[in-house]
């Protein structure tokens, strides 16, 4: 292939083709096409995109950027650098500002949820540290209380506190399942001791 004849010798122009390269790239990644496809369907050779896309192409074909317009779907206005709106007409622009509204929203939403469940995450660590008392605080007593199983209502605590330590088993497993660590699975007050 010649090289072809070299008109753009200004700063500027040599700018200005860099730019348009760079757009031409841009546009044909955010397609996620090869040179070689994007060539074939501009026309043109995969050579002559490569150096357009890297600003070397002087002088830059009108047919190439009409054709890089119309196939990427993007403002021909934007890849000569008019414009930093790449969209090409008003229905896609307004398209685009609906979708990006609605993300803001998602987001927003989004964000609350994530407070909520960090609050609620705060709640269930202080209720399972209140429960992990309260579990230590009755085995200790009922050590040092050898009668307790005779006491009215003791059979009715044992088995409170023994629904009390399987959601402490529960809540430890499952916490521990969902860490990155490979820690043992135990009881807070069988770690503890």
């Amino acid at each position: 292939m010649s090289k072809p004849k070299v008109l753009y010798i200004n700063k500027d122009e040599i700018a200005a083709l860099k730019l348009v390269g760079s757009r031409l790239y841009a546009s044909r990644e955010i397609l996620n096409i090869t040179q070689i496809h994007a060539a074939e369907l501009l026309n043109t050779s995969k050579q002559a995109l490569a150096d357009a896309e890297a600003g070397r192409l002087n002088p830059l074909p009108i047919k190439l950027l009409k054709a890089a317009a119309e196939t990427y779907d993007v403002s021909a206005d934007w890849l000569l650098g008019l414009t930093d709106d790449w969209e090409r007409s008003l229905e896609s622009s307004l398209h685009r500002d609906f979708l990006t509204g609605l993300q803001r929203i998602h987001l927003k939403h989004y964000s609350k949820l994530v407070a909520r469940q960090a609050e609620a995450d705060e709640i269930n660590t202080r209720a399972q540290a209140a429960l992990a008392e309260i579990v230590t605080a009755f085995e200790l007593f009922r050590k040092s209380n050898p009668d307790f199983d005779d006491m009215p209502a003791g059979a009715r605590l044992l088995r409170a506190v023994s629904a009390v330590q399987k959601l402490e088993y529960r809540f430890d497993y499952l916490t521990l399942k969902n860490k990155p660590t490979n820690t043992e699975i135990a009881p807070k007050s069988a770690r503890n001791s």
